[in-house]
């Protein structure tokens, strides 16, 4: 969308007097960063592909606003909505304005206060009156093994085997609301030490400990490094005191954190690939990921002995 047309919409629907507008992200959806003579926003466009998750994601912020749980705020429409539904070359799409809250990724030193934070959220959220999707093996697993099917990978058998054994060990543990892409980046803290819970796209009835390994993960995604054991194993350690404030975890759901960081492979991947697409030279990667959890499956079950 061409920005005199976002223009537009902004000043037909907002209580805004915009000066500026600059594009922040294009992709799936677009993102634009509002200055006006009082304050600046942060503008989302979601485009048709993923409505149903956005609007999803807006009900449960706004209901977290309602329980005074720290995310950033969405700006209401003239008429009182958190959205204006917009058609774009035919398509729909809908506008998003928050507060735009400058700030970055928490710093190791926050882990403590993140995992307060999470073990609120989670606390919270076990009273949100909404409908949220159950995620199970198909989403955590299934998905990447299907891909590798498909384009007749040589090693797919590893993977239907390994994933299959992975999720044997987990299936068990304790479900409830997950963010389910709870990586550093989607927590937002402020130069005045406020932290703030971004981007509830994914959210879902799954496993919580997921939310908490998510965070605390420092392996490299990419290339192995056999240190990301004992440092994601150290900042889960910070994390969970801050966490079991608001919420207990069982010695089964810390136990589980090494089996976690494998599936996190499955799902992340299994998800770009249906974004992004994907063709044979996706063949390279799987080797990749293939050596990486070799390699991380047999340094844990090392470091388990």
């Amino acid at each position: 969308m061409d920005i005199h047309n976002v223009f537009s919409v902004l000043n037909r629907n907002y209580d805004v007097n915009i000066q500026n507008i600059e594009l922040f992200r294009e992709g799936g959806n677009c993102s634009y960063v509002i200055r006006d003579i009082r304050r600046n926003y942060f503008l989302k466009i979601i485009r048709a592909p993923f409505l149903e998750t956005a609007l999803q994601s807006i009900d449960v912020q706004m209901y977290l606003l309602s329980v005074k749980f720290p995310v950033i705020p969405i700006i209401l429409t003239k008429s009182g909505h958190p959205y204006v539904h917009v058609t774009e070359y035919g398509n729909k799409c809908i506008f998003v304005l928050f507060n735009y809250v400058p700030g970055d990724e928490p710093a190791p030193e926050d882990t403590e206060n993140a995992g307060k934070l999470i073990g609120r959220l989670h606390q919270v959220m076990k009273s949100y009156p909404g409908k949220l999707a159950v995620k199970g093996k198909d989403f955590f697993i299934d998905r990447y093994v299907d891909i590798m099917k498909k384009v007749q990978y040589e090693k797919t058998e590893f993977f239907l085997s390994y994933g299959n054994e992975l999720w044997e060990r987990v299936k068990d543990l304790p479900k409830g609301y997950c963010h389910c892409d709870l990586y550093r980046g989607n927590l937002h803290k402020t130069s005045d030490n406020s932290m703030y819970v971004l981007d509830f796209d994914t959210s879902c009835i799954a496993f919580p400990v997921y939310d908490i390994v998510l965070f605390c993960n420092d392996t490299h995604y990419f290339d192995y490094d056999r240190n990301g054991y004992v440092k994601t194993k150290e900042r889960l350690e910070e994390f969970v005191k801050g966490y079991q404030r608001y919420c207990q975890l069982s010695q089964e759901e810390l136990s589980a954190f090494y089996s976690f960081i494998a599936i996190y492979h499955f799902q992340l991947q299994a998800t770009m690939l249906e974004l992004h697409g994907y063709d044979s030279s996706i063949v390279e990667f799987f080797d990749k990921q293939y050596d990486w959890l070799f390699r991380w499956e047999s340094d844990c079950q090392r470091d388990l002995k």
